[in-house]
């Protein structure tokens, strides 16, 4: 895998731009849909005909789109292996990590958006005509905490919980990074993706097997974050090309689709589901990270879609932005207007789920980044 940009000095992997898109738009989708059943039922085109029942291929359909939030693990992951990957890197070229500096960059790179939506929510919410949610946990950082005190999705704060998470990992990795030697990271990583998995045993064992301390805690959630780190760890140690011959690919692809159609991701029923099912799905759709990243032809194939690579870098505002759009589109377009048309609600929602980040992207976003950059041991792309 190339990670060096022209500029030999700025570090650049221009795949996870197309993999970040793709993860958000299938949040997208999830939302979308959710919305549109919670108001309207089973769409037409996979129900019998009543918009209650879904049809033999509907049931597949559904479950395939509510498999979707899949997506925020593969957040998690490529921010795991890419975090990890600089932090290792500036370690190894300065002899240490410049933990306040990481902190700085980190909070340029979330807070500028993360709070803007805060702060405008008062006047959306008032607009809406709806209540207005409670403000301090999601501005502490702790909205995943409050979920699932209260288990209830607030809008337009429901999907910020995955944000709180990275935000609490990302607050003591880089102290591991800076004290733990290189040699013993591996088996430091290994014990903490262990102690997540203790901790949904212990959740199973001792909490009734809490369905949102399972999706929501940051012990259960982090393990994805730490396999990406575990990844970038051993790809610098020793570097190497994964390839996957074209056949091979197709079948990953294919048992991804029938697992997305047939299982049940959110189902933690027993003790199986909730602590390893998930690396399954991950290793499968791991292999095909891999291919990307660290197969030649494919990544100087794939580094040719640049307006994928420029959707990419908007991700994290297609991401914070779809949720909130879903229920302004609906209520104010679909509702108000009773245009009770679904075609007209997804092409509304793409659009402007895309729109509206690249805007924010450009005006919002990019003076933090750029500011980011000064406090940049290792240089990335913005």
């Amino acid at each position: 895998m190339d990670l060096k940009s022209k500029n030999e000095n700025t570090v650049y992997i221009p795949q996870f731009d197309i993999i970040r898109f793709f993860a958000a738009f299938m949040i997208i989708i999830y939302h979308s849909y959710i919305g549109w059943k919670g108001w309207f039922g089973v769409p037409g085109i996979i129900s019998t005909g009543d918009y209650r029942t879904l049809s033999a291929t509907g049931l597949r359909v559904d479950q395939f789109i509510r498999n979707l939030p899949f997506g925020v693990d593969i957040f998690f992951f490529i921010s795991g292996y890419l975090l990890t990957y600089l932090l290792v890197m500036e370690k190894e070229k300065y002899g240490k990590v410049n933990v306040p500096k990481f902190y700085l960059r980190r909070g340029l790179r979330i807070w500028p958006l993360y709070f803007f939506l805060i702060a405008v929510t008062p006047f959306l919410i008032n607009w809406l005509g709806d209540k207005q949610p409670t403000y301090w946990p999601t501005i502490a950082l702790i909205n995943n905490f409050e979920t699932i005190w209260t288990q209830q999705w607030v809008y337009p704060f429901s999907h910020f919980w995955s944000i709180c998470i990275e935000e609490h990992f990302y607050l003591f990795w880089p102290l591991i990074i800076a004290f733990i030697p290189n040699r013993k990271l591996p088996s430091v990583i290994v014990s903490l993706i262990g102690f997540s998995w203790l901790y949904k045993i212990y959740t199973y064992l001792f909490l009734d097997s809490n369905w949102y301390q399972l999706y929501l805690h940051t012990f259960s959630r982090m393990d994805v974050i730490l396999l990406g780190g575990l990844l970038a760890v051993f790809y610098l140690r020793k570097p190497f090309e994964f390839k996957l011959h074209w056949s091979t690919r197709i079948i990953v692809w294919v048992i991804i689709i029938v697992l997305f159609a047939f299982d049940d991701l959110s189902n933690y029923e027993n003790m199986l589901n909730g602590v390893t099912r998930k690396f399954v799905y991950i290793g499968l759709s791991g292999m095909l990270m891999m291919d990307m990243l660290f197969n030649p032809k494919r990544n100087n194939m794939l580094v040719r879609f640049k307006p994928l690579l420029y959707l990419g870098k908007v991700s994290y505002g297609i991401y914070m932005y779809g949720n909130i759009l879903v229920w302004v589109i609906l209520k104010k377009v679909i509702l108000e207007q009773k245009i009770n048309n679904l075609y007209l609600y997804l092409t509304l929602i793409i659009l402007s789920s895309l729109l509206i980040p690249v805007i924010s992207y450009e005006l919002l976003e990019k003076p933090f980044l750029k500011l980011k950059q000064k406090f940049a041991l290792v240089k990335t792309r913005m």
